[in-house]
């Protein structure tokens, strides 16, 4: 069992059992949604010291994968067709960081996206 495992299993079983992060998802789209959630606690956890910082971890990422996750939900609710612009414009404010992003960061992210992107529309 990975160190911190049954914290991870805890905090992404609320994850799929919170009606509200999924209720205007269709079950593939859900899928896709709480699947990265899970993997994002799963990864932030794993670089824990020690359990005490793995709960603390786990509660803090699972705080924002909610919000990101809700905004989401909603914006189905919205619309059934959305916009990509309108998808990062609903996730914007679970995103923002105290402080402003370099320009580096910026362009470093808007690259990964670009990417991530184009490899999920070559998929099809």
């Amino acid at each position: 069992m990975p160190p911190f495992d049954k914290g991870v299993q805890n905090a992404t079983e609320k994850l799929y059992e919170d009606e509200r992060l999924r209720s205007n998802l269709t079950d593939r789209e859900a899928k896709i949604v709480l699947d990265w959630a899970e993997r994002w606690v799963t990864e932030q956890v794993s670089a824990a010291r020690d359990e005490t910082a793995a709960k603390q971890i786990a509660l803090n990422e699972l705080t924002r994968v909610r919000q990101t996750a809700t905004a989401l939900n909603a914006l189905a609710a919205q619309d059934a067709t959305p916009r990509l612009a309108d998808a990062l414009a609903a996730i914007a404010p679970g995103a923002q960081a105290s402080t402003t992003m370099t320009r580096e960061e910026v362009l470093a992210l808007a690259t990964t996206l670009a990417s991530a992107l184009w490899k999920l529309r070559a998929g099809r």
